[in-house]
């Protein structure tokens, strides 16, 4: 059978008494009294991504609010760090799965070069180009990169001549393509 995982909740540093996370990777504001002496009771909070993927909360004391990313939270509160790294690593590279179990303090480096992130990340950065020769016949390449590599030129020669910085590099000129359309 399934083995059913309860949530716990802890205070949140420096939130004693207003906010709490869980090993589940959620936030609750806790029942308290407003400024005007009004009982205000607690819930879970709605997240929001953070423009690159990661979730967090907006957190309140005094008047002022603090943005929080939801993965520190829960690392912060529920895993030890006795190495003192300085970042939280989503196991499975799902930055929305906050859960206990899929993260772990990490170094920069370990962080960066984790799992499939440098291949995406290569991936992400290719771009199809034209190779123009000087007699006006233009040749199809994935990648600027892929160009260099089988034309034997210089890799930021032929980025010079892409972004407008030098006209013509090896005896070649340079565009950016669009991908055929896959039907």
């Amino acid at each position: 059978m399934f083995k059913e995982e309860r949530e716990i909740w802890k205070d949140i540093e420096g939130f004693e008494g207003l906010y709490q996370v869980s090993n589940m990777g959620r936030v609750r504001s806790l029942d308290r009294e407003d400024a005007q002496g009004r009982r205000r009771k607690g819930m879970v909070l709605a997240d929001s991504s953070s423009g690159r993927g990661y979730r967090k909360i907006a957190l309140w004391r005094d008047g002022d609010v603090k943005y929080k990313f939801t993965h520190r939270l829960v690392a912060m509160a529920f895993l030890d760090n006795p190495d003192n790294f300085p970042q939280v690593n989503h196991k499975d590279e799902n930055k929305k799965n906050n859960v206990v179990s899929n993260l772990e303090w990490c170094s920069v480096i370990y962080n960066n070069m984790y799992g499939t992130r440098t291949k995406r990340s290569a991936k992400a950065k290719e771009r199809p180009i034209y190779v123009v020769s000087g007699s006006g016949h233009h040749y199809f390449f994935g990648s600027a990169k892929k160009a260099s590599e089988l034309l034997g030129l210089w890799p930021q020669g032929v980025n010079n001549c892409l972004h407008g910085r030098v006209k013509h590099h090896g005896g070649f000129s340079f565009e950016w393509a669009v991908k055929p359309c896959q039907a």
